[in-house]
């Protein structure tokens, strides 16, 4: 009896999680608006005021269509092509399933599949590509709850408005534009066949790679069209006739904006789980905090600078990141002056910091002791440090002792060893970790930290990340660049800000003021970046000029600058700069600054 009862109620927990799983397919599709799908076009990026900076599409742009454009033969070629019993099953074509598992069975292969357009629009909408039994039989049941939810006209627009046609476009009306320049309502009989025979397999048969093989597979689907008695005898023939012409396709210009574009990608892959082939299907809003006048100040400001290392031969590149210290949003981004859609982005890839690590890695952390103020003295004495480890101040000049503020403001190099000494590296460590920039255990137990000379590397994304720190009163904001993206079903979904208060409103103050002087004083080593605006900075340049930096704060944005040629770190032979952090970097921050 009692094993009975078990057996019993495992009956009814199955049956129990089994109604659970379908009333969630069902309400899946319940959820969602006809009018919502019907209108999806293409993915948009929109700026910090909600104006659109870009719209995500390959080729050319989604056009969506309603059924009463397309002519019945056009429709009735891709029900004659993909699932002929269309009108008449309920979402799953059990009869097409027994034909297609008789056939794969006799071959004993995978040859035949049995998705319904219902299927098809089903995996579309919600599930991936993955030819598992578990998506196979979401797809079922979601079909179902979309044939409870829509028309099969509904459905059979959806379809063709959402299916990829190759040569990156979705959606028939795109594909009409892209194949045959014309709308979809004046596509020939023999244009519809071609376009029905694109979903089995869009690069194989896409006309713009092979006119022979999208030939042949028109004349299979006219041949399917014909012998379902949708085109008579004579449309036949004259479909056969049609030549088909390898189009000319275009290729969407890069974007003013493009590194930043790029960007959003990848980040609404890896924070929201919608990969770029989704956001190109079309049907997201992304919003960000771009600001328009300081990227196109950034733009301008490389565009006009001249560059005296620029040869025939190599050009020094640029990577710049700007950051809202207050919100953490990417103000700007720049990924190099000859920036290529996803190539390597300056603005996000590593390089040593030089001096510009001496605010986060020693002063910073100095200030936080307690032990330390802008009016302290440091020596500035010659010295052995260990291990023979005796570095120079970049002029070759001394001094017995000199306050913290003129080693910060002049960058001398000595002094900022001896503090690092005082206070300890690990606590230095410390400090840049909860600032975002995190050492590999190699930089941990070596005095040139404080100059920048580590084998961690960082960009001047995560570098302006650290900077925040100074900028918003203590407290390190993380970036992001979206900051709400709305999805197909009308989700928005927002970031989860991250901060860190790593020093006391105080010492961040204190901090400012010190890296004011770097800029406002005749000495300091960041007076290129003098401009119409009050700001704090520092210079950074690395052994032999290998890289240079600026990185400079106002209220409302953290700028961060990094010049270097790209073969510095490779097998190529290497080039250097004639000129370190205060020059390049910080006369383009002056630029960037007067003109935003």
């Amino acid at each position: 009896m009692r094993k009975f009862i078990l057996a019993f109620l495992v009956v009814v927990l199955i049956v129990m999680l089994g109604v659970t799983y379908v009333l969630k397919q069902f309400q899946q599709t319940a959820d969602l608006s006809y009018s919502k799908l019907q209108s999806v076009q293409s993915t948009v990026v929109y700026d910090k005021n909600d104006r659109k900076i870009d719209e995500l599409y390959k080729t050319v742009p989604r056009q969506n269509v309603s059924s009463n454009e397309i002519p019945d033969y056009g429709k009735m070629a891709f029900v004659a092509t993909e699932d002929r019993r269309f009108y008449k099953h309920f979402g799953i074509d059990l009869q097409g399933i027994g034909r297609a598992l008789f056939k794969n069975i006799v071959t004993m292969s995978k040859a035949e599949g049995a998705s319904t357009i219902t299927q098809q629009l089903a995996r579309n909408l919600y599930l991936s590509s993955d030819k598992t039994i578990k998506r196979k039989v979401d797809e079922m049941f979601l079909s179902l709850g979309l044939e409870r939810q829509f028309t099969k006209d509904q459905i059979l627009e959806l379809y063709l408005n959402q299916i990829y046609f190759g040569s990156g476009v979705y959606g028939i009306g795109a594909a009409s534009q892209l194949y045959f320049n014309k709308p979809v309502s004046d596509l020939t009989v023999g244009e519809a066949a071609l376009l029905a025979g694109l979903p089995k397999a869009p690069s194989t048969y896409s006309p713009s790679n092979s006119t022979e093989k999208a030939t042949a597979r028109r004349n299979v689907v006219l041949k399917l069209m014909h012998d379902q008695n949708v085109i008579n005898d004579t449309q036949y023939q004259q479909a056969l006739n049609e030549r088909v012409v390898k189009p000319s396709i275009p290729v969407k210009k890069p974007n003013s904006n493009q590194a930043f574009i790029d960007y959003v990608i990848n980040e609404a892959a890896q924070q929201y789980g919608v990969s770029a082939d989704d956001l190109y299907k079309g049907g997201y809003a992304i919003y960000t905090d771009l600001d328009p006048n300081l990227q196109e100040s950034i733009n301008n400001s490389v565009a006009n600078h001249m560059f005296r290392d620029d040869d025939i031969n190599s050009k020094v590149e640029v990577g710049i990141s700007a950051v809202n210290p207050k919100t953490g949003g990417i103000s700007a981004m720049y990924g190099g002056r000859s920036y290529e859609r996803n190539g390597l982005n300056r603005a996000t890839s590593g390089y040593q910091l030089g001096s510009a690590i001496k605010p986060l890695a020693v002063y910073g952390p100095a200030l936080e002791t307690g032990d330390y103020t802008p009016t302290s003295l440091l020596s500035d004495e010659r010295q052995d440090f260990g291990g023979g480890y005796s570095p120079k101040n970049a002029e070759g000049e001394y001094q017995k002792h000199v306050t913290m503020r003129e080693a910060l403001t002049r960058s001398l190099n000595v002094p900022a060893v001896w503090l690092l000494k005082q206070i300890g590296i690990d606590t230095s460590a410390k400090f840049m970790e909860k600032a975002g920039l995190p050492l590999e255990d190699d930089d941990k137990s070596k005095l040139g930290l404080a100059l920048g000379g580590t084998t961690t590397t960082f960009s001047p994304l995560q570098l302006a990340q650290g900077y925040t720190t100074f900028a918003n009163k203590g407290v390190m904001t993380k970036p992001y660049a979206i900051r709400k993206i709305e999805m197909r079903d009308g989700e928005v979904k927002k970031p989860d800000i991250q901060t860190e208060r790593v020093m006391s409103e105080e010492n961040a103050d204190t901090m400012t003021s010190m890296l004011q002087d770097v800029i406002e004083k005749s000495y300091g080593t960041g007076v290129n970046a003098r401009s119409s605006r009050d700001a704090a900075g520092k210079t950074g340049t690395t052994n032999d000029v290998k890289d240079a930096w600026f990185v400079g704060y106002t209220d409302d944005a953290v700028v961060s600058i990094h010049a270097g040629f790209d073969n510095a770190n490779s097998t190529q032979t290497t080039k250097y700069l004639s000129g370190g952090g205060g020059q390049d970097p910080a006369t383009l921050f002056s630029s960037i600054m007067n003109n935003w």
